[in-house]
């Protein structure tokens, strides 16, 4: 049987294998930021109307899930190129590690740095924290 390490290196792999060079996670978040962009006319002037969030849950200590809204459903958000591993006793997620420093946001950062490798974050805002939050329930 394959071990954990293992079975998350082949998971790389096979993603940088794939026709779009991405999990599906990390296009789910894509078109979420893209939608997100868009601005849209409202009294004769031009408005961005929603953010992206991302909802993280705490596994253990130091080890959260995200999750998405995406058409009124909660999905996973499971992006191997940011950092989600398996782990055994079911207890999968983002590894978040040190002190005094948000979590959660650490995490975010690392998906949106993964983002910016396919699209422009900051499009239509100054930062991209304009536009991506992240919250934890």
């Amino acid at each position: 049987m394959t071990d954990l390490g293992q079975l998350n290196k082949e998971r790389l792999i096979l993603i940088k294998e794939s026709e779009s060079g991405m999990s599906h996670g990390m296009e789910v978040l894509i078109n979420e930021i893209k939608q997100a962009q868009q601005p849209v006319m409202r009294t004769g002037e031009w408005h961005r109307l929603q953010e992206v969030t991302v909802y993280f849950t705490w596994v253990t200590d130091n080890r959260l899930m995200a999750h998405i809204i995406v058409n009124n459903r909660l999905q996973r958000l499971v992006i191997p190129e940011a950092g989600h591993r398996l782990y055994a006793n079911n207890k999968d997620g983002y590894q978040a590690n040190g002190g005094g420093y948000s979590k959660p946001f650490h995490i975010l950062e690392r998906m949106v740095a993964e983002v910016q490798k396919h699209i422009d974050v900051t499009v239509g805002v100054g930062r991209w924290q304009d536009l991506i939050k992240c919250e934890v329930v």
